[in-house]
Formats: structure tokens, sequence, C-alpha cells
């Protein structure tokens, strides 16, 4: 099972903003580009992928980001915003941990929120609820 987190970011995300979120978010994992640059993996020590990061998306239109996550993620949403989202694998030690580190190095870099927001008190989040998601 995987665990999906969304940064929703003020600034249109460059490379170096990426970067350097990636290795914040676990500088023991080597960064690989796939398709073209639409995906971006962090690996383990293994090989094995443990995070998938997809290109950024531009949210131009009023009312998305509340249809796709609800009120709340809407209420703290930057208008415009640029969508990254970041998947983690679920055989990993703490892959919501993981996740939630990346979103909240970019986040903290560009400003924004992130989705689901990491519960208060703990180090990485429970599986969100997916319903109402693309």
């Amino acid at each position: 099972m995987t665990y999906d987190v969304v940064a929703l970011v003020r600034q249109a995300p460059d490379v170096r903003a990426l970067v350097d979120s990636m290795a914040e978010a676990g500088p023991d994992l080597t960064i690989e580009g796939a398709g073209e640059g639409a995906v971006i993996r962090l690996r383990d020590g293994s090989g094995r992928p443990v995070l998938a990061i997809e290109a950024a998306q531009k949210v131009d239109v009023p009312g998305e980001v509340e249809r796709l996550l609800g009120d709340q993620a809407a209420a703290d949403m930057p208008d415009p915003c640029w969508w990254v989202e970041a998947r983690a694998a679920g055989a990993g030690p703490d892959p919501a941990g993981l996740a939630h580190r990346f979103a909240d190095a970019l986040t903290g870099r560009l400003g924004g929120a992130v989705w689901p927001p990491r519960p208060v008190g703990r180090g990485s989040a429970a599986a969100p609820e997916q319903d109402g998601r693309k």
C-alpha cells in the first residue's frame, strides 16, 4: 500500500527547491529521474524506490482544490497554487514520515500547505482517507 501527500505551494517549484527538499526528506537516499522529468524517484541503499514525486501542476481553476481535497484543504490553500504529489512505497520504514518530510520541506521553502496535515504529536501520519481524490 502507498501513502500519498500533496504539497500545495505558492511558487512554481524549481529544481533547486525540489532537490533540497528531497535531500532533507532522506539524506541517505539517491535521486533518479524518470519519464522525461515527469516523475522523480528516491531510492534506498538497496535500489528499492521509496518515494515518487510527480511533476508540479499549476492549479488555476477556482474550487479545484476544494473539489479534490475538501473544504479544510481549500481554506489553507495558496491561490493560485502548484500541486506537487509525493507517493511513498508502503514497504519501507515510516513511508508516511518520508512523504511528509519532503512535503514539509518543500512548503517551508516555497510557502503553502500540506495535505493531509501531519497529526499533532506524531512523528508520522496514519494513512489518510483517500475518498474524493482524483
